[in-house]
C-alpha cells in the first residue's frame, strides 16, 4: 500500500525544483571531479595504475594532503584537483549558453569558442589548452572550420576511411542534457547530434552523444531512476537515428555512402557484465567513444542496483560515487574522459550534496564552477536568485580578459614551464626529506633491541 503525501502543489513544486537544482550542480561537479581524478591514471595500463597508486585511495582536500601524481611527462604539467581539456570543452558549451541568458543553443558560437580554446586556452580562467586531442586539434585548426565546422569534421573523418570514432564529443556534451530539460526527447537527440558533428561525424559518436545527453536530461527530470529507463532511452535513440540519418542525406547527398550504425556493437556496450569486458586500457582503441559510453552507462547501472535496497539507500547514496569512479580509473586507459562522462551521469543521478567532500572541496576551480552552475540553475527556472549571463564577463568569448597576442602566448607558456620546473624541484626536495626520515626511523628501530644477523 502506497501513502500519498498531503503536500500542496506549491510544496511539491518546491521539492522538485530543489532536487533538480541539486542534480544540475551534481552533474557539472561530478563530471569535473571524474575528469580531475581520472588524470591520475590517464593513458596508463591497469597494471601500471595499480603499481603507481598502491592504496587505490585518492584525496584532493586539504590540498596540502592531496594525493601526488605519478611522475611523468603527461601529469607533470598539472596539479592535483585540476580538470583537463574534457571539462574545458564542456565549459565552452556552458559559457556560450550562459552568455545568451539561456535563450540560445548556438553550435557556431561553440565552434568559435573551441577555436579560441585551441589557440589560447579557456580565457575565463586564463588557463592554457593542455591535453588537446589529435582529432579536435586537426579539425579545429583547419582553415574551413569556423565557416563550415560540420563539413570540415566530415571530410576529416572520411579521409580516415570513416574509421575514427574517438570520445572527444561525448566528454563535453553533458551540459546539453541540462540545457534540454525543457526540450522534448527528439529535440534533445537532435541538439546532441548537432554539437557532436562539430568535430565528430561518425555515427557511433553521434548516437553516444544523443543517448548520453538524453540520460542526463532524464536523470535531472527524475524520469530515469532504474535500468529499464536506461534501456528505453537507448531504444528510442535507435528509433530516432534512421530519421536523423535521412535528414542528413537530404541536406548533403554525399552522406548516403557513409557507414550504417552497427546496432549489435552498440548494444554490446550498452550492457556489459563488468568493466574488464570493455578493455579500457587497450592502447590501440584507448579513446574509442563506445569505451567511454559503455563504462559510464555501466557505472550508472551499478549505482541504481546499489540503491535498490531501502534499508541502506541513504548511506549508499552518500558513499557510492567515490568507489565507482575509483574502480573505473584504476582500469587505466583514457581514464579522465571515461570518468568525466561517468561522473556526469552519477552526479545527475545522486546529486551534488553526496559527492565526497575530500574530492569536491579540492577541485581547483570549484568556486568558479559553482557560480556558473548556480547561474545555469536560475536560467533553467530551478535556482533561486537572479543571474545575468550577459553581464557575467566570464561568459564572453574572451572571458572578459581580452585576446592574447602570439608573443603573449609564448610568454605565458614560458612562465608555465618555469613553474613546472619549480614544482618539480620542490617535489624532489620533499621526497628526499621523506626518504631521510624513513631511513632514520628504520635505523632507530633496528638499533632498539635489534640483534646482528
Amino acid at each position: 500500500m502506497t501513502t500519498t503525501l498531503p503536500l500542496s502543489q506549491h510544496a511539491l513544486e518546491a521539492l522538485a525544483k530543489e532536487t533538480m537544482h541539486d542534480r544540475i550542480v551534481g552533474c557539472l561537479f561530478g563530471s569535473a571531479l571524474g575528469d580531475a581524478i581520472g588524470l591520475y591514471t590517464e593513458f596508463l595500463s591497469g597494471e601500471t595504475a595499480r603499481l603507481s597508486y598502491l592504496s587505490q585511495k585518492f584525496t584532493l582536500y586539504p590540498r596540502s594532503e592531496a594525493t601526488p601524481f605519478r611522475r611523468d611527462a603527461h601529469r607533470d604539467p598539472n596539479v592535483p584537483g585540476e580538470w583537463t581539456d574534457d571539462t574545458d570543452h564542456a565549459m565552452c558549451i556552458l559559457l556560450s549558453y550562459l552568455h545568451s541568458d539561456g535563450k540560445e543553443m548556438n553550435t557556431k558560437d561553440f565552434a568559435s569558442r573551441l577555436h579560441i580554446w585551441v589557440r589560447m586556452g579557456l580565457r575565463a580562467l586564463d588557463t592554457l589548452p593542455l591535453g588537446l586531442g589529435r582529432t579536435v586539434g586537426s579539425i579545429v585548426r583547419s582553415k574551413t572550420f569556423l565557416e563550415y565546422p560540420e563539413e570540415t569534421a566530415r571530410i576529416h573523418w572520411r579521409n580516415a576511411n570513416c574509421e575514427l570514432a574517438p570520445n572527444g564529443s561525448i566528454m563535453r556534451t553533458h551540459p546539453l542534457g541540462l540545457m534540454c530539460i525543457h526540450k522534448s526527447l527528439d529535440e534533445t537527440f537532435q541538439i546532441a547530434a548537432d554539437y557532436s558533428v562539430i568535430t565528430h561525424a561518425d555515427p557511433r559518436c553521434i548516437i553516444s552523444c544523443a543517448i548520453g545527453t538524453a540520460l542526463i536530461r532524464g536523470l535531472v527530470r527524475q524520469e530515469i531512476y532504474n535500468e529499464e529507463h536506461i534501456d528505453e532511452i537507448v531504444s528510442k535513440a535507435i528509433e530516432w537515428f534512421p530519421t536523423y540519418r535521412q535528414r542528413q542525406i537530404e541536406k548533403d547527398s554525399s552522406c548516403k555512402g557513409d557507414p550504417e550504425l552497427d546496432l549489435e556493437e552498440l548494444n554490446r556496450h550498452v550492457k556489459v557484465g563488468n568493466l574488464t569486458e570493455l578493455e579500457l586500457d587497450d592502447m590501440y582503441k584507448i579513446g574509442y567513444t563506445y569505451k567511454t559510453f559503455g563504462s559510464g552507462i555501466h557505472l550508472l547501472r551499478l549505482a541504481m542496483r546499489a540503491l535498490v535496497s531501502p534499508e541502506s539507500r541513504l548511506s549508499t547514496q552518500k558513499t557510492i560515487f567515490e568507489p565507482l569512479i575509483t574502480n573505473l580509473i584504476m582500469q587505466g586507459g583514457d581514464a579522465d574522459t571515461n570518468a568525466c562522462f561517468a561522473g556526469a551521469l552519477l552526479g545527475a543521478y545522486l546529486g551534488y550534496k553526496v559527492l565526497p567532500l575530500h574530492w569536491r572541496d579540492g577541485l581547483v576551480h570549484g568556486e568558479w564552477l559553482m557560480k556558473k552552475a548556480e547561474g545555469m540553475s536560475v536560467l533553467l527556472g530551478v535556482g533561486q536568485g537572479t543571474y545575468s549571463g550577459v553581464q557575467d564577463k566570464d561568459t564572453a568569448p574572451d572571458g572578459g580578459r581580452g585576446w592574447l597576442t602570439e608573443s603573449q602566448m609564448d610568454e605565458k607558456v614560458m612562465l608555465f614551464q618555469a613553474d613546472m620546473v619549480k614544482r618539480a624541484q620542490e617535489r624532489d626536495q620533499q621526497e628526499k626529506s621523506e626518504r631521510r626520515q624513513r631511513a632514520k626511523r628504520t635505523s632507530w628501530l633496528g638499533g632498539f633491541g635489534g640483534r646482528a644477523q
